[in-house]
């Protein structure tokens, strides 16, 4: 591949970590790539801790105006399926209007229980996507239990570690959106700024 077709606008050519170079390329080569960490350690390091849930994210799906996309509680086979039909999903759908509205998505055939997206306020387990575009915003897929209940619901059957949530819950029961801080002006209204002000 010449270093020209390699470019692409965001992420970067190279990283000095292998974990990190090989999801650049899978970025490179298929739009988006998602990372699953399981809930047992394989590398046998003593020094190496396990989450206590296992969960998946995805990185890349940012350069497509999307958030990235993040589950935990499910297998990786699972995971990689459920995130990869989401990222398709949402280049067609607009994923703040299904978080604003609190749209129950129905995956049949994918996966048998609905889901929901909220806003992550918590990204410290995406440890790659905040690597590459650390601000970037991401998306939370909550699943419901098997009597078709989400985690902030009366009634809810699983432990909270069998599928944190990253979001803050409301009084309601729905969400807090996580709150978009721009400290400052942009590059445009600096550069207005300094044309309005006068050279000395």
């Amino acid at each position: 591949m010449a270093d020209h077709a390699a470019a692409i606008a965001g992420l970067p050519r190279w990283h000095p970590d292998p974990l990190v170079r090989g999801t650049i390329d899978t970025i490179r080569r298929a739009g988006w790539a998602v990372t699953a960490v399981g809930d047992a350690c394989t590398c046998g390091r003593a020094d190496c801790v396990p989450p206590l849930c296992a969960f998946a994210y995805t990185s890349g799906l940012g350069l497509h105006d999307i958030p990235e996309l993040v589950v935990y509680g499910l297998d990786s086979r699972t995971a990689t399926v459920v995130l990869n039909t989401l990222g398709h999903l949402l280049h067609r759908h607009d994923g703040k209007a299904l978080v604003d509205r609190e749209v129950a998505i129905d995956l049949t055939g994918t996966f048998d229980a609905p889901i929901r997206l909220i806003e992550v306020v918590d990204k410290s387990d995406l440890l790659i996507s905040n690597e590459l575009f650390p601000d970037l915003p991401a998306l939370q897929v909550v699943w419901a239990d098997e009597l078709g209940t989400f985690p902030w619901e009366a009634g809810y059957t699983l432990r909270p570690m069998q599928q944190p949530v990253k979001g803050v819950p409301r009084a309601d029961g729905g969400f807090v959106r996580g709150q978009r801080t721009v400290l400052g002006a942009n590059r445009a209204q600096r550069r207005a700024a300094r044309r309005r002000t006068p050279r000395e």
